[in-house]
Protein backbone atom coordinates (compact mmCIF):
# COMPACT_ATOMS: atom_id res chain seq x y z
CA UNK A 1 0.00 0.00 0.00
CA UNK A 2 1.22 3.50 -0.55
CA UNK A 3 2.13 5.56 1.94
CA UNK A 4 1.23 8.86 0.42
CA UNK A 5 -2.08 8.41 -1.03
CA UNK A 6 -4.72 6.75 0.95
CA UNK A 7 -8.40 6.64 0.58
CA UNK A 8 -9.27 4.62 3.44
CA UNK A 9 -6.98 3.93 6.67
CA UNK A 10 -7.39 1.74 9.82
CA UNK A 11 -8.69 3.25 13.03
CA UNK A 12 -5.58 3.01 15.61
CA UNK A 13 -7.71 1.82 18.53
CA UNK A 14 -9.87 -0.71 16.91
CA UNK A 15 -8.26 -1.40 13.01
CA UNK A 16 -11.29 -0.95 11.98
CA UNK A 17 -11.05 0.75 7.77
CA UNK A 18 -12.28 4.34 8.01
CA UNK A 19 -13.17 5.89 4.63
CA UNK A 20 -11.10 9.36 4.26
CA UNK A 21 -13.48 12.32 3.03
CA UNK A 22 -12.34 15.23 1.40
CA UNK A 23 -12.27 18.37 4.65
CA UNK A 24 -12.19 16.27 7.25
CA UNK A 25 -9.19 16.53 9.79
CA UNK A 26 -10.55 15.91 12.65
CA UNK A 27 -11.66 11.61 12.28
CA UNK A 28 -14.37 9.66 14.08
CA UNK A 29 -14.16 5.36 13.44
CA UNK A 30 -17.71 4.20 12.80
CA UNK A 31 -16.92 1.20 14.40
CA UNK A 32 -15.86 2.62 17.81
CA UNK A 33 -16.36 6.20 17.55
CA UNK A 34 -12.48 7.09 18.88
CA UNK A 35 -11.50 10.43 17.67
CA UNK A 36 -8.48 11.44 16.44
CA UNK A 37 -6.71 14.13 14.27
CA UNK A 38 -5.68 13.17 10.62
CA UNK A 39 -1.63 13.46 10.61
CA UNK A 40 -1.66 13.99 6.29
CA UNK A 41 -4.07 16.09 4.18
CA UNK A 42 -7.06 15.11 1.74
CA UNK A 43 -7.26 16.76 -1.05
CA UNK A 44 -10.51 18.59 -1.14
CA UNK A 45 -11.41 17.66 -4.88
CA UNK A 46 -10.13 14.16 -5.22
CA UNK A 47 -10.43 12.70 -1.51
CA UNK A 48 -6.49 11.21 -1.82
CA UNK A 49 -4.88 11.22 1.39
CA UNK A 50 -1.51 12.49 1.71
CA UNK A 51 0.89 11.51 4.04
CA UNK A 52 2.97 14.01 3.91
CA UNK A 53 2.09 17.61 3.46
CA UNK A 54 2.48 18.71 -0.26
CA UNK A 55 1.53 22.17 -2.17
CA UNK A 56 -0.63 20.06 -5.02
CA UNK A 57 -2.05 16.92 -5.14
CA UNK A 58 -0.35 14.09 -6.74
CA UNK A 59 -3.37 13.01 -8.20
CA UNK A 60 -5.44 15.82 -9.42
CA UNK A 61 -3.18 18.56 -9.33
CA UNK A 62 -5.55 20.59 -6.95
CA UNK A 63 -3.59 22.81 -4.50
CA UNK A 64 -2.89 21.46 -0.64
CA UNK A 65 -2.76 25.03 0.69
CA UNK A 66 -3.74 28.39 1.08
CA UNK A 67 -2.61 30.95 2.75
CA UNK A 68 -4.38 32.77 6.02
CA UNK A 69 -4.90 36.59 4.58
CA UNK A 70 -4.50 37.68 8.35
CA UNK A 71 -1.45 35.78 9.73
CA UNK A 72 -0.09 34.58 6.48
CA UNK A 73 0.28 31.07 7.56
CA UNK A 74 -0.04 28.35 5.01
CA UNK A 75 -3.29 26.36 5.53
CA UNK A 76 -5.10 22.75 4.11
CA UNK A 77 -7.03 23.59 1.58
CA UNK A 78 -10.13 22.55 2.83
CA UNK A 79 -9.41 24.08 6.42
CA UNK A 80 -12.26 26.55 7.68
CA UNK A 81 -10.29 28.20 10.31
CA UNK A 82 -6.36 29.12 10.51
CA UNK A 83 -4.32 27.13 12.13
CA UNK A 84 -2.02 30.04 13.84
CA UNK A 85 -4.53 32.46 14.73
CA UNK A 86 -8.24 31.12 14.09
CA UNK A 87 -9.09 33.61 11.84
CA UNK A 88 -12.07 32.25 9.74
CA UNK A 89 -10.56 31.29 6.41
CA UNK A 90 -12.64 32.75 3.58
CA UNK A 91 -14.81 29.87 1.61
CA UNK A 92 -15.12 32.58 -1.40
CA UNK A 93 -10.91 32.22 -1.73
CA UNK A 94 -11.34 28.63 -2.31
CA UNK A 95 -14.34 28.37 -4.63
CA UNK A 96 -12.15 31.15 -6.50
CA UNK A 97 -9.45 28.88 -6.00
CA UNK A 98 -11.51 26.26 -7.48
CA UNK A 99 -12.68 28.44 -10.50
CA UNK A 100 -9.25 29.37 -11.34
CA UNK A 101 -8.62 25.84 -12.10
CA UNK A 102 -11.37 24.64 -13.81
CA UNK A 103 -10.65 27.96 -15.98
CA UNK A 104 -7.25 27.00 -16.17
CA UNK A 105 -7.90 23.24 -17.11
CA UNK A 106 -10.88 24.49 -19.57
CA UNK A 107 -8.03 27.07 -21.32
CA UNK A 108 -5.98 23.66 -21.34
CA UNK A 109 -8.84 22.04 -23.61
CA UNK A 110 -9.22 25.30 -26.18
CA UNK A 111 -5.54 24.89 -26.48
CA UNK A 112 -5.86 21.29 -27.42
CA UNK A 113 -8.45 21.76 -29.26
CA UNK A 114 -6.92 24.68 -30.84
CA UNK A 115 -4.09 22.73 -31.88
CA UNK A 116 -5.98 19.53 -32.94
CA UNK A 117 -7.93 22.18 -35.51
CA UNK A 118 -5.03 23.81 -36.50
CA UNK A 119 -3.03 20.35 -37.71
CA UNK A 120 -6.53 19.72 -39.61
CA UNK A 121 -6.83 22.58 -41.37
CA UNK A 122 -3.26 22.56 -42.04
CA UNK A 123 -4.03 18.92 -43.60
CA UNK A 124 -6.78 19.86 -45.18
CA UNK A 125 -5.00 23.31 -46.91
CA UNK A 126 -2.61 20.52 -48.27
CA UNK A 127 -5.36 18.94 -49.74
CA UNK A 128 -6.99 21.48 -51.24
CA UNK A 129 -3.21 23.00 -52.82
CA UNK A 130 -2.46 19.52 -53.78
CA UNK A 131 -5.96 19.02 -55.77
CA UNK A 132 -5.48 23.08 -57.00
CA UNK A 133 -1.85 21.75 -58.56
CA UNK A 134 -3.33 18.59 -60.38
CA UNK A 135 -6.12 20.81 -62.12
CA UNK A 136 -3.31 23.21 -62.91
CA UNK A 137 -1.63 20.50 -64.56
CA UNK A 138 -4.65 18.96 -66.33
CA UNK A 139 -5.01 22.49 -67.81
CA UNK A 140 -2.13 22.86 -68.93
CA UNK A 141 -2.12 19.74 -70.50
CA UNK A 142 -4.89 20.52 -72.25
CA UNK A 143 -3.66 23.87 -73.69
CA UNK A 144 -0.33 22.03 -74.78
CA UNK A 145 -2.67 19.74 -76.87
CA UNK A 146 -4.52 22.06 -77.81
CA UNK A 147 -1.75 24.41 -79.18
CA UNK A 148 -0.25 21.07 -80.72
CA UNK A 149 -3.43 20.40 -82.60
CA UNK A 150 -3.80 24.03 -84.08
CA UNK A 151 -0.17 23.87 -85.17
CA UNK A 152 -1.02 20.70 -87.02
CA UNK A 153 -4.24 22.31 -88.69
CA UNK A 154 -2.13 25.28 -89.27
CA UNK A 155 0.73 23.13 -90.97
CA UNK A 156 -1.95 21.50 -93.01
CA UNK A 157 -3.65 24.55 -93.59
CA UNK A 158 -0.46 26.11 -95.06
CA UNK A 159 0.34 22.86 -96.98
CA UNK A 160 -2.88 22.99 -99.04
CA UNK A 161 -2.85 26.67 -99.15
CA UNK A 162 0.99 25.99 -101.11
CA UNK A 163 -0.28 23.26 -103.35
CA UNK A 164 -3.22 25.67 -104.08
CA UNK A 165 -1.24 28.30 -105.05
CA UNK A 166 1.50 26.16 -107.05
CA UNK A 167 -1.95 24.81 -108.90
CA UNK A 168 -2.45 28.12 -110.18
CA UNK A 169 1.04 29.63 -110.63
CA UNK A 170 1.08 26.33 -112.96
CA UNK A 171 -2.25 27.52 -114.92
CA UNK A 172 -1.66 30.91 -114.86
CA UNK A 173 1.69 30.18 -116.72
CA UNK A 174 0.41 27.45 -118.77
CA UNK A 175 -1.72 30.24 -119.86
CA UNK A 176 0.75 32.75 -120.64
CA UNK A 177 2.24 30.37 -122.78
CA UNK A 178 -0.46 29.98 -124.79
Amino acid sequence: MNDDLLTELACPNCTHPIELKAGEQQIVCPACHGRFLLQGHVCPTCAQYHKQESGFCHVCGTAMLRTCERCGTSNWAGAEYCQACGAALDIFQLLNLHHKQATMSRLDEQMRNAQFFKEKEREDSERRMATLMENERERLRQVHERKEAQIKQDRQLMATAVIVLSIFVVIVAAFAVL
